[in-house]
């Protein structure tokens, strides 16, 4: 009934299910809390079991409320009941009572995990317990509504190897059954799939839950945290951390670290629970906000309150009325503190996606009436930085929170011009703001013809293919940028300098020199670290393969790389093969220096990218597709004469590098912009017309200058393997 299968590949849908305790529609979550505290039961005593403690939040006796479950350190299981009384919101728990079914009191000797699950489809949760390394028993639920009756005999099943009590229950697949995903040491998360029916499950050997590996100690809590209909991960790590894995139907983003709404820094519990955290959501104190328990290796049970975001609004507003000046935060730095902790904290609730409808209205509508009272701290002007160097990222932080808590609207134009009106954005900032919703913040610094050519440029990168929030200028802020940087849903920052510094994106190689203008290049090549790695990832994750692709064929066979190549270097791999070509000794100590000798001052590798040697993109990929936008967006034209220089030349990946980021500004049509960025921001965009092949990739490109056409070896290569470019008056 519960025997594992083979292993299936399958798409991680990620579709959240009530399989556990649901979050109530009342209840709200938040990515900020108070600091820990002992979690005590009713008669105010701390809890606490032997050793390890993994907390899991479950209806017990199905009698509608919450009790608590925790799997110990030592193969014991404890339950914590709770008799709230009447109209009482509140958790109130019993004492730790030893859980024993018929005669068995342990699940081995080592770390165990408990959860309730309804595996049968009966209506009844079963018992599920984690423990003895790899192993899970079930015990099937044999009693009525109100009184639970475990079977004695267990099924059990095989997990991923050093699981131990790291588990919970999900549909993960989104097919209604209910699957099991495991944590490890090494800090692994898995997912074992239901391949059986709804009453008779079966669960599939382990495999990876997208790419979520962060040791050690990996606890999962899987639910929909930000209420998008989403699975989202929950993970506690060794280090007494919590990271927000946000789920969507193209897997997880990156990780968010849950915050202490004192200070607004990482959440951290290591220093009161010994190491670990095994996270659970409820609302312990009946304020309708989800707070944070937690266990940990020494056996104690904290909790952590949730700050509401109507708490720190108060908490801001009360600090705006202290502030007379911007110079007062200066002097009280523990109030300048708590005001960055207060707008951080509200600015990762709506990046989170935790704020919507009439609450959202009402926070925007309490935000924005603080500009007026405030204008010397809150509206756009320019700070002496000696006297105040930490009032322009006070002021970018809530320009920021403002813009997210902006309602929505069917034109997102008119929102902004609130904003921009509440903040006395005007001239170039407020048409960034406006026009393209990007906040500039460099203290007032940059020159009227800098913010009308940052405009241009902006405006002339397809909007879709790009989603950058707010631009720094860390050169023109001074110090204080170090201290309180500003957060916000996605940002860059560019160099602090005027229009006009000459730069040549080109080698020496090119058929000729092409002269660019320093502070705007840098703002293109910025802004396109948020287009592949970042949008792209979702809308065109075939080009964001193939930039992995490029990278493999630019360095050769010596170099090795996972599958999905995606996934990065394979480094102990690539060591061998290294060993094996005689390139490496094997000593640790002189891998650095052989890794090096292979590619420095190595034509093929001087050349087969579209800037520098290609060790430097091997080693920071994040670089390999915005290094393209020096040149492309430079002189596009050139870019494409240099590629068939190289290719002439028989270095032929460069042509690929500029076929990937046409590809990606043409966002799948059948034209591309193309550009010619001048000395001072002179800027002239054209358009290249596209066709493609049945696997859409591009087999023409043409501009009113010249031609291009390209083919390729096979159905499942996207690197081309002809290539041919001429002027199209012929000569």
């Amino acid at each position: 009934m519960f025997g594992p299968r083979p292993r299936r590949t399958i798409l991680l849908l990620l579709t959240a299910a009530a399989v556990a305790a649901p979050i109530a529609a009342q209840q709200t979550t938040t990515t900020s809390y108070g600091a820990p505290t002992p979690l005590c039961d009713r008669a105010g005593e701390p809890l606490q079991v032997p050793g390890h403690a993994a907390v899991r939040v479950a209806d017990w006796d199905q009698d509608n409320d919450l009790d608590v479950l925790v799997g110990g350190g030592d193969g014991r299981i404890w339950l914590l009941e709770t008799r709230p009384a009447a109209g009482d919101a509140r958790l109130t728990l019993g004492p730790p009572r030893q859980v024993k079914i018929s005669s068995r009191a342990r699940w081995g000797q080592r770390y165990t995990g408990a959860a309730l699950a309804d595996l049968t489809d009966d209506g009844l949760p079963e018992l599920l317990v984690a423990h003895s390394r790899n192993k899970l028993s079930v015990h099937v639920n044999e009693g009525v509504r109100g009184a639970p009756r475990f079977a004695a005999a267990a099924a059990d099943l095989t997990l991923q190897n050093g699981c131990d009590g790291r588990f919970d229950v999900a549909d993960c697949d989104g097919d209604g059954l209910p699957d099991l995903v495991t944590g490890a040491f090494s800090g692994r998360v898995a997912w074992h799939r239901n391949i059986g029916t709804p009453r008779a499950p079966r669960f599939a050997t382990d495999q990876p839950l997208g790419d979520v590996n962060l040791a050690y100690n990996a606890h999962p809590r899987v639910l929909d945290f930000d209420g998008d209909a989403h699975l989202d991960l929950l993970l506690g790590v060794n280090w007494g951390t919590f990271s927000l894995y946000r789920g969507s139907a193209n897997g997880f983003a990156k990780p968010e670290q849950l915050r202490s709404a004192t200070d607004g820094e990482g959440l951290n519990l290591r220093g009161f629970n010994g190491d670990d955290t095994t996270p659970e959501l409820v609302d312990v104190d009946g304020d309708g906000v989800l707070d944070l328990i937690s266990g940990g290796k020494n056996g104690k049970l904290f909790t952590l309150r949730g700050v509401s975001r109507r708490e720190r609004v108060d908490r801001l507003t009360a600090l705006l009325r202290q502030a007379e000046t911007p110079s007062w935060f200066e002097e009280h730095e523990q109030q300048r503190d708590a005001a960055f902790a207060a707008l951080g904290a509200l600015q990762a609730d709506l990046a989170a996606g935790l704020v919507n409808g009439p609450e959202r209205e009402s926070l925007f509508k309490a935000l924005s009436a603080l500009p007026s009272r405030h204008p010397e701290l809150l509206r756009r002007r320019r700070h002496d930085l000696e006297e105040t160097p930490h009032a322009p990222m006070l002021a970018a932080q809530f320009w920021v929170v403002l813009l997210e808590a902006a309602p929505a609207t069917a034109d997102p134009r008119t929102a902004r011009r609130e904003v921009a009106d509440a903040l006395g954005f005007e001239s170039g900032y407020r048409r960034l703001l406006v026009d393209l919703g990007v906040v500039f913040y460099d203290n007032g610094r940059a020159s009227a013809r800098q913010l009308e050519r940052m405009h241009t440029l902006l405006t002339s990168l397809p909007r879709r293919v790009w989603d950058v929030e707010l631009i720094s200028v860390a050169g023109w802020l001074g110090p204080g940028a170090k201290r309180h940087r500003v957060q916000a849903r996605t940002g860059v920052n560019i160099f602090a300098m005027k229009l006009g510094v000459p730069e040549n994106s080109f080698p020496k190689d090119a058929p000729r020199p092409g002269i660019t203008d320093v502070y705007l290049i840098c703002l293109a090549h910025e802004v396109a670290h948020n287009m592949l790695d970042t949008v792209g990832r979702s809308r065109r994750p075939a080009l964001f393969a193939r930039k992995f692709d490029g990278l493999q064929n630019a360095a050769g066979d010596a170099v090795v790389y996972r599958q999905p190549r995606a996934r990065g270097i394979d480094m102990d791999a690539t060591k061998e093969r290294f060993e094996r070509l005689g390139r490496w000794d094997g000593v640790a100590d002189t891998w650095p220096q052989a890794w090096r000798a292979y590619f420095d001052d190595v034509e093929r590798f001087d050349k087969s990218y579209a800037r520098g040697n290609c060790r430097f993109f091997l080693e920071a990929p994040q670089e390999a597709f915005s290094t393209l936008a020096n040149q492309y967006v430079a002189d596009s034209q050139l870019m494409l004469e240099f590629s068939k220089a190289r290719w002439d030349q028989g270095h032929r990946n460069v042509v690929n590098q500029f076929l990937l980021i046409a590809d990606y500004l043409s966002d799948g049509n059948d034209t591309a912009p193309t550009y010619v960025l001048k000395r001072g921001g002179q800027l002239t965009v054209g358009t290249a017309r596209l066709t493609r092949d049945k696997q859409q990739r591009i087999t023409s490109f043409k501009t009113e200058a010249w031609a291009a056409t390209f083919s390729y070896s096979s159905a499942d290569d996207d690197m081309a393997s002809e290539f041919t470019a001429t002027p199209r008056d012929g000569r």
